[in-house]
């Protein structure tokens, strides 16, 4: 998996203020707020396809981790921007290949340990080692 700095603060230097007020759609405005009253079930392939965003940290990853946002493409290729504790806190870019495996298990990258994965709707919780991820559905523009 290779890691390298994530420029966003340039790009987004010239928004200030530019981005519009939109209505959200029902459908993206769901709050979740027990996961442990989720019901989880089973991944298949096309589940993992698309953007996701960090909705909860557990584990000893959230003493590192802030955030991150996951891409994961029909191609088996993923990207991903961490926004890493510090001090100072600061992004980074992870990227490499995906795999589910057929036990349910998902690889991401090739040295990287597997996940469980499990779903609800339109979360995702990746768990391991190292804590628990979850993951909502973000709006792809």
């Amino acid at each position: 998996m290779r890691l390298g700095a994530l420029g966003l603060a340039g790009a987004l230097c010239g928004l200030g203020g530019c981005i519009p007020s939109n209505v959200v759609a029902v459908e993206d405005r769901r709050v979740v707020d027990d996961l442990g009253t989720v019901a989880w079930g089973p991944v298949a392939r096309d589940d993992l396809r698309g953007l996701f965003h960090a909705i909860h940290l557990d584990g000893p990853l959230a003493g590192v981790l802030r955030s991150i946002s996951y891409w994961f493409d029909a191609d088996g290729t993923f990207t991903a921007a961490a926004l890493f504790a510090g001090p100072p806190p600061s992004y980074r870019v992870l990227d490499g290949t995906w795999e589910l495996a057929a036990d349910g298990r998902l690889q991401l990258g090739a040295g990287a340990e597997p996940a469980d994965v499990a779903r609800s709707d339109d979360l995702l919780r990746l768990s391991g080692a190292d804590g628990i991820v979850v993951l909502q559905r973000g709006v792809e523009r």
